[in-house]
């Protein structure tokens, strides 16, 4: 039935009773080390499967790249940035979070011994800063957040009052609400709002005897002006709610993980050249790290590589996968890290968590490791450089990678004045310009990209293909988990 597509498949949790002799006499080869391949090469090893996993890089991981002291960034073009940051300090420079919802992860997490730790992903003590707010001063996120709830919970009560709602809501459910509103948005009891302590002081409370007041509240149009929604809903998506966590000592603790109980069956700098089917399965030939150029035969293949990536690799495959593979646009995001001392623990009492602008770099985040240490990793930016037509968006017009990090530092100055002088060390890592990625990740949820998505769910005989890209989950490495055990499954049952 479940061959019918009668019966809905067993997800990620079936996997764990495969039988350990079921891959006897079969091999597996598995293009590309990133989290949906070594997952793969993992669960189907432990069923018995012989398998080789081929990787470009001198790394494993794929996106899950962490840039500390002696890494080194280089683009297509030829340009490079070598890393020479402090002992200790790191910036992931592709996926830095785990929800606490993606439990596959967290599970492999625990599985192969990575430790966690709490990425603070929000702060109430991060700030705000528009041009049209405060005279351009940068206020704090728990101001904006609860001054604008105060506000909106002031216009609602009254609407309620006025009987603007008398069709929408009986006298009891209006009283509810009313009640509700009150707490909400920290009402008087004339259901106006004057200010809250959930907004900050004026002035910080101390140990004497004067009476502490309230910050006088930012006004609505001034709020709406600033228009800091995605600051404000930041943390309401779903997979950025708290609690998250990361890995200590940098995302790519998860990638080595996988690596060391791979041993050798991840051979790494090996550059696919075709991907081709036999009678009995698949051949994939490849560049080895010496140059010389082999093949493999195996019973199944599963390919993880990006889109963009495989477009220039010659294969069988049928003329419908390629015009999915040919159509499918990518993301294309960039993120910028500073070494700085930690001047926003000192003086702002920002403890991880994120501050935003209405600059052309809008996004200040914090480190959420080492706390109170002397220095730390500022990523000044993290946003797309086009947008989902493929036209640059105002950071992608700047050009030269000397204007972005201008702009870059224009937002930390204007978050936190006088301290873009701290800013040193700087990398800029554009994920269009990484070789063997070209991309953040594919371009999922537009609807033109639907047709792609269904039909490399679709095998091409005995090729798989597997990727966050081919899950629910775009851009986290939950999907591409869940993917490459879908895939893993799919080969069991043929089997």
């Amino acid at each position: 039935m479940q061959a019918l597509g009668l019966l809905a498949q067993p997800e990620a949790a079936s996997l764990g009773s495969l039988p350990r002799d079921l891959g006897t006499g079969k091999r597996v080869v598995i293009l590309g080390a990133g989290i949906a391949g070594m997952i793969a090469a993992y669960e189907l090893r432990k069923a018995g499967f012989a398998c080789t996993v081929l990787e470009a890089r001198e790394r494993p991981g794929g996106r899950n790249w962490t840039i500390r002291n002696g890494s080194t960034v280089t683009f297509t073009d030829g340009t490079m940035q070598r890393c020479d940051w402090n002992q200790g300090l790191y910036m992931n420079a592709g996926p830095a979070r785990i929800p606490s919802i993606h439990r596959t992860m967290l599970g492999y997490c625990e599985e192969l011994g990575v430790p966690l730790e709490v990425e603070i992903n929000t702060s109430r003590s991060a700030l705000m800063q528009s041009d049209e707010l405060n005279g351009g001063r940068a206020v704090e996120q728990r101001q904006v957040v609860y001054d604008t709830r105060g506000h909106l919970a002031e216009l609602f009560s009254k609407a309620i009052h006025q009987g603007k709602l008398d069709e929408l809501l009986t006298q009891e459910d209006g009283e509810r609400l009313v009640a509700f509103l009150k707490t909400y948005g920290d009402l008087s009891d004339e259901l106006t709002y004057t200010g809250t302590e959930r907004a900050g002081y004026a002035v910080a409370r101390s140990g004497g005897t004067d009476s502490a007041q309230f910050r006088k509240p930012l006004g609505l149009d001034d709020l709406l002006t600033a228009n800091f929604v995605k600051g404000e809903f930041y943390e309401d998506r779903l997979d950025w709610q708290a609690t998250m966590f990361q890995p200590v000592g940098g995302m790519d603790r998860i990638a080595y993980a996988f690596a060391d109980r791979l041993g050798g069956l991840v051979r790494y700098r090996c550059l696919v050249k075709e991907i081709r089917r036999t009678e009995r399965g698949v051949r994939v030939v490849y560049a080895a790290a010496d140059a010389a150029v082999t093949q493999i035969e195996a019973d199944f293949c599963i390919c993880t590589l990006p889109v963009p990536i495989l477009r220039g690799i010659p294969n069988d495959f049928s003329n419908a996968t390629r015009q999915a593979i040919e159509e499918w646009s990518m993301v294309k995001q960039y993120k910028i890290g500073w070494q700085a001392p930690r001047f926003w623990e000192r003086e702002n009492h920002i403890y991880g968590g994120i501050s935003f602008s209405n600059q052309t770099v809008d996004l200040l985040w914090y480190p959420s490791d080492r706390l109170f240490s002397s220095h730390g990793v500022l990523i000044a930016g993290y946003n797309y450089e086009t947008d989902d037509a493929g036209a640059p968006t105002d950071f992608g017009r700047l050009g030269s990678m000397a204007a972005k990090l201008a702009a870059s530092r224009t937002s930390v100055e204007k978050l936190h004045p006088g301290h873009s002088k701290d800013l040193t060390k700087p990398i800029y890592v554009s994920w269009a310009a990484i070789p063997h990625s070209l991309g953040s990740y594919a371009n999922t949820h537009l609807d033109s990209a639907q047709p792609a998505y269904r039909q490399m769910h679709q095998s091409e005989g005995n090729i798989f293909f597997a990727g966050d890209y081919l899950s629910q989950i775009v851009g986290w490495q939950e999907g591409a988990a869940l993917s490459a055990r879908r895939v893993v499954g799919e080969i069991a049952r043929r089997v």
